[in-house]
C-alpha cells in the first residue's frame, strides 16, 4: 500500500492524459488488493464492545463502509495524512479511536464531528503541529477522558517560547489524562483552568534544550493532578524550586532519563514534606553530559539535600544511575517514614562501600523498612582488598596496603535481618570487604536473590528461611567452590550459574549445587569450562525443562541429560560438538513423542561431515526435533572446507559415494604415506620451523596457565571506535590471525545478539590474555570506551590481565582518555601512522608484546 500512496501522489501532479492512466493503474490494484489488504476485522473485547481492527492494513483515508455499532476503531499504523471534516460522523457510538502511528499532519475544523460519547482518542507518532489546531476541534468531544498526541513534530524556533494552544484544550472539560509533548520556554495559558478534572499529565517526548521550567509553568493546571511524567529530556535545562507547588494532590513523579541533575530534583520536593506519594522516579536524571560548579558530575548526599526527600511517605523510590559518589553520615537513608518503602531502588551509582558506617546506615534502614517488598543496591565500583602502592624512595618496589585491617578488625561480624515482606532482592555487580556477613530472613517471603558478580573475601552465610519461598536464584560469577552451605530450596524454580568455575569444583571433587531444589525446571550452567557432567549430583532434579550448557567445552552432548525426561529445551551452543552419538539420538526420539516442542541448539559447534558422521546426518533427515537456527548449521567437510548441514543432507550419497572404498584402495594409500612419511613431514619441518616454534611456544604457554588454573579464550581484546574498522579489518586482523595465528575478539563480529552487551564485553576482557586500545581522535564519543578501559583496569589489577596495550594513531597527547593517563605505569603505548603502509618497526614490537608474557 506504500506504492498505492506513491501512484496516487504522481496522478495528482499529472496532466489528463497521464492521469488518466495512473487511475487506471490505482483501479486494478484497489480490484486486486482491496478484498484483502484494505479490510478490517471485527471482534468483542472484554467489556463485550464491538471492535473494528484496521490497523496496518495501508488505509490513506478513514474508511466510511464499517459497521456503525462499532465501539472501538483501531487505525494504527496506516498512511492517513489528513482528518477531513465529519470523517467520523457514521460512528457516533464509538468510544475508543486509535490514530497512532500514521503520517496525520492536518486536522479539519470539524474532523471529530459526531463523536460526542468518545471517551478515549489516541493520535501518537504522527506530524501534528497542535499550535496549527482549529480552536473547536475538540468541542464535540465533550466526554473525552484520555488524549493522547505526543510523539509528534518538534514544532518551534530555537530561542522562542512556545505557547500552548489553551483555546483548543479548553473544550475537554472532562479531560482525566493527557499526553503531548514539551517543547522550549513552554507557556499553558488560562485556558487549561478548564481542564479541572485532569489528574495525569504525561510528557511523551521532550524537545527542551535552551529553556527552563519557572515557578509559573504549571500555573494554571488543574490543582487535583496525580501524576506528573517529565522523562527522556536529554538536554540539560533548569527548574525553578517551586514549579510543584500547584500540585499539592501529586501522587507520582517521574523524571527518569530527564538530565535536570539530582540537585535540582530534590529541591522541588518541598511542597511534600510529611506527605504521601506512591512513586518517585528520578532515574539518570544526573549524566555526565552535566558538569560544572553548580551542579557537578559526582554528587554528594548532604543532610540539606535530604531534607524534603526524607521527609516524605514514599512507596517506591528509584535514585539508580544519578552519580552519587558518596553520603554524609545518616543523610541518604535518614528517612523518616521507612516503613512506607515497598520498592527501594538506588542501584548504578558509585557509592563507597569502604566503612563499617555505612554498611550500618543499609542494615538500620532495611531493619526498619518493614514493608519493603523490593530491594535493589547494584553495580557499585570495585573496591580492591589489596592494593599495591610504589616506594616513592624505591620505585621498583611495591608496598602493600594495609588499609583494610584499619577498617575491619577480624572481629567485625555484620548481621542483616531482611525485613519481612521483601520479595525481590538484587546485589548484583557489587564488593563487599572482609568483614563477614550474615543474612536473616524474618519470614519466608523471599522469592528473587540475585548476587551475581559480586565480589565477597568470604562467602555470606544466608539462613534457611531466605530458601523456603525462593522462585529465582542467580548466583553467576561467583566461585561455586566458595558456596554457602546448603540450604533448603524447596520451590526454586529457576538457577543461574554463569561463570561460576563449576570445573575447578568437578575437578577438587567439591559438591557445587547449593542444596537440593526438585522443582528446578530452568537451570543455566553457561560459560564454566564445562567439558563433563558425570561427577555432578544435578541430575537427581529430574524436573528440569530448560538447560543451558552453551559455552562450554563438550565435545559431545553429555549422556547424563539423558535423564532429564521432561526436557523442552537444550541449548548446548557454543561448544566444540562434532555429531551426536546413537545413545543421545535415540533418547531425543523417545523424549520428542512426550514433548513435540522439544528444541534443540547445536549454533556454533564444530560439527562434522564425514564418513564416520554419515549415520548422524542420516538421523538429522527424519528426526522430527526442531533445532534452533537449525538452518545455518555448517560442518566441516574432510579437505577443510565448510558447507551448509542442510545442504548435505539433501544429498548425502553426493557427499559421501567413496565411503565404501575398496581395501586395495586403502592399501595404496597407506602404502604412499609410508614412502612420502619421512621425507614430507621433514620438507614442512623446515619450511614452517618458525611458525612451528611460535606453535609450540603458545602449547607450551597455555599448558602451564591450564597449571595455574587459568584458561583464556582471547589472545586479543580489541576496544575501537566505529571509524578504525577499515584498518583493523585490512591490516591488524590480517598480522593477528592469519600471519600470527592468534585468536581475537573484535565486538563488532563476536558479539552474540540477544545477550547483555555490558555482560558480553566484560565476560570477553576477562578471558583476553592481552587488550588492545586504538585510540583516534574521536575514541572518546565511543559510548563503551570507558567502560572497557575501566573492565581491563579491574582484569589487570586483579592480575588476570596480562597487558594493557594503547596504539595511537594520530592523535595528540590531549585525546588520550584520561582513564588511560591515570594508568599510564601499567599501559604499553605504540605510536602509530595508519596512513603509512610500512610500519615494520611497531608491526615488530606488537608482535614481541602480545607473544612474550
Amino acid at each position: 500500500m506504500h506504492f498505492l500512496y506513491f501512484v496516487i501522489k504522481q496522478g495528482v501532479n499529472m496532466n489528463n492524459g497521464k492521469r488518466t492512466f495512473w487511475l487506471l493503474i490505482i483501479v486494478w490494484i484497489m480490484f486486486m488488493y482491496g478484498a484483502t489488504t484494505l479490510s478490517c476485522n471485527y471482534s468483542l473485547n472484554s467489556k463485550n464492545q464491538l471492535v473494528a481492527h484496521c490497523d496496518n492494513r495501508g488505509f490513506i483515508t478513514v474508511p466510511r463502509n464499517l459497521i456503525k455499532n462499532i465501539k472501538v476503531l483501531d487505525l494504527s499504523h496506516n498512511l492517513i495524512t489528513v482528518i477531513k471534516n465529519n470523517t467520523f460522523i457514521n460512528y457516533t457510538k464509538m468510544d475508543n479511536l486509535n490514530l497512532n502511528s500514521n503520517n496525520i499532519s492536518e486536522v479539519h475544523e470539524y474532523g471529530f464531528e459526531g463523536l460526542r460519547y468518545l471517551r478515549i482518542l489516541r493520535m501518537e507518532s504522527n506530524a501534528i503541529n497542535i499550535s496549527k489546531l482549529p480552536t473547536r476541534v475538540f468541542r464535540p468531544l465533550e466526554n473525552l477522558i484520555v488524549l493522547d498526541i505526543g510523539r509528534n513534530e518538534e514544532q518551534w524556533m530555537v530561542h522562542e517560547s512556545f505557547v500552548y494552544p489553551d483555546k483548543v484544550f479548553s473544550n475537554l472539560k472532562s479531560l482525566q489524562n493527557l499526553s503531548i509533548d514539551l517543547f522550549d520556554r513552554p507557556e499553558f495559558g488560562n485556558g487549561f483552568k478548564s481542564l479541572q478534572t485532569l489528574s495525569v499529565l504525561n510528557f511523551r517526548r521532550c524537545y527542551m534544550r535552551f529553556g527552563k521550567l519557572s515557578n509559573e509553568t504549571f500555573r494554571n493546571f488543574s490543582q487535583k493532578l496525580r501524576e506528573l511524567y517529565i522523562t527522556r529530556c536529554h538536554h540539560f535545562f533548569h527548574i525553578d524550586k517551586g514549579i510543584l507547588r500547584y500540585f499539592p494532590e501529586l501522587n507520582i513523579l517521574d523524571l527518569s532519563h530527564s538530565y535536570i541533575h539530582l540537585y535540582q530534583a530534590l529541591n522541588i520536593l518541598y511542597p511534600y514534606q510529611n506527605k504521601k506519594m506512591s512513586v518517585i522516579n528520578f532515574h539518570h536524571i544526573s549524566d555526565k553530559s552535566i558538569n560544572n560548579d553548580e551542579f557537578p558530575y559526582s554528587v554528594i548526599i548532604t543532610k540539606e539535600l535530604m531534607r524534603y526527600l526524607r521527609s516524605i511517605c514514599i512507596e517506591a523510590l528509584d535514585l539508580s544511575a544519578t552519580g552519587i559518589v558518596d553520603d554524609e553520615f545518616y543523610s541518604l537513608f535518614s528517612f523518616q517514614y521507612p516503613g512506607c518503602f515497598k520498592t527501594f531502588i538506588i542501584s548504578a551509582n558509585r557509592l563507597p562501600s569502604t566503612t563499617l558506617e555505612h554498611y550500618m546506615q543499609t542494615v538500620v534502614f532495611l531493619t526498619r523498612a518493614t514493608n519493603l517488598k523490593t530491594y535493589d543496591m547494584s553495580y557499585l565500583p570495585a573496591q580492591f582488598l589489596k592494593p599495591l602502592f610504589i616506594d616513592v624512595y624505591h620505585p621498583e618496589k611495591f608496598i602493600e596496603s594495609q588499609e583494610k585491617q584499619h577498617i575491619f578488625q577480624k572481629s567485625i561480624h555484620i548481621n542483616v535481618y531482611l525485613p519481612p515482606l521483601l520479595e525481590f532482592v538484587r546485589f548484583t555487580h557489587i564488593t563487599v570487604l572482609s568483614a563477614s556477613v550474615s543474612i536473616t530472613c524474618k519470614n519466608e517471603s523471599l522469592k528473587h536473590f540475585d548476587i551475581s558478580y559480586s565480589v565477597f573475601e568470604q562467602y555470606p552465610n544466608i539462613s534457611n528461611e531466605c530458601g523456603k519461598e525462593l522462585r529465582y536464584l542467580d548466583v553467576s560469577g561467583l566461585s561455586s567452590t566458595m558456596m554457602f552451605e546448603s540450604i533448603s530450596l524447596p520451590k526454586l524454580t529457576t538457577l543461574k550459574m554463569n561463570h561460576a568455575s563449576i570445573d575447578r569444583s568437578i575437578i577438587e571433587g567439591t559438591q557445587w549445587m547449593l542444596g537440593h531444589a526438585p522443582k528446578l525446571k530452568s537451570i543455566d550452567l553457561s560459560f564454566n569450562n564445562l567439558w563433563t557432567l558425570l561427577d555432578t549430583k544435578l541430575f537427581n532434579d529430574k524436573n528440569i525443562t530448560h538447560f543451558n550448557l552453551s559455552n562450554n567445552l563438550f565435545r559431545t552432548v553429555p549422556s547424563s541429560v539423558s535423564k532429564l525426561r521432561l526436557l523442552e529445551s537444550l541449548d548446548l551452543s557454543n561448544n566444540l560438538i562434532t555429531s551426536i552419538d546413537y545413545t543421545i539420538r535415540k533418547w531425543f526420539d523417545e523424549i520428542i513423542v512426550q514433548h513435540p516442542n522439544l528444541s534443540i541448539n547445536l549454533d556454533n559447534n564444530a560439527l562434522v561431515c564425514s564418513c564416520d558422521t554419515v549415520e548422524f546426518l542420516l538421523w538429522l533427515t527424519k528426526t522430527k526435533v526442531s533445532f534452533v537456527n537449525g538452518n545455518n548449521y555448517t560442518c566441516t567437510m574432510s579437505n577443510n572446507s565448510q558447507v551448509n548441514l542442510i545442504e548435505v543432507t539433501k544429498d548425502i550419497n553426493k557427499y559421501f559415494a567413496d565411503c565404501k572404498a575398496t581395501t586395495w584402495l586403502r592399501i595404496g594409500i597407506v602404502l604412499i604415506s609410508c614412502t612420502f612419511g619421512v621425507s614430507i613431514p621433514l620438507s614442512i619441518l623446515y619450511y614452517y620451523r618458525w611458525k612451528l616454534i611460535l606453535f609450540l611456544f603458545r602449547k607450551f604457554r597455555r599448558a602451564v596457565e591450564k597449571k595455574l588454573h587459568v584458561n583464556y579464550e582471547y589472545d586479543v581484546y580489541i576496544s575501537y571506535e566505529e571509524r578504525s574498522i577499515s584498518w583493523i579489518k585490512n591490516h591488524l586482523l590480517p598480522k593477528c590471525e592469519k600471519e600470527w595465528g592468534l585468536k581475537t575478539f573484535v565486538h563488532d563480529r563476536d558479539l552474540f545478539p540477544g545477550e547483555l552487551t555490558s555482560d558480553s564485553k566484560a565476560l570477553s576482557i576477562h578471558q583476553s590474555r592481552h587488550v588492545i586500545f586504538i585510540i583516534t581522535e574521536r575514541f572518546c564519543e565511543y559510548e563503551w570506551g570507558s567502560f572497557e578501559i575501566e573492565r581491563a583496569k579491574y582484569e589487570k589489577y586483579t592480575q588476570n590481565l596480562m597487558k594493557i596495550i594503547v596504539i595511537l594513531q594520530n592523535v595528540h597527547v590531549n585525546d588520550i582518555p584520561e582513564q588511560l593517563v591515570d594508568i599510564s605505569n601499567d599501559v604499553i603505548f605504540i605510536k602509530w601512522d595508519e596512513y603509512e603502509n610500512e610500519n615494520q618497526t611497531e608491526w615488530f614490537k606488537l608482535k614481541t608484546l602480545l607473544f612474550l608474557n
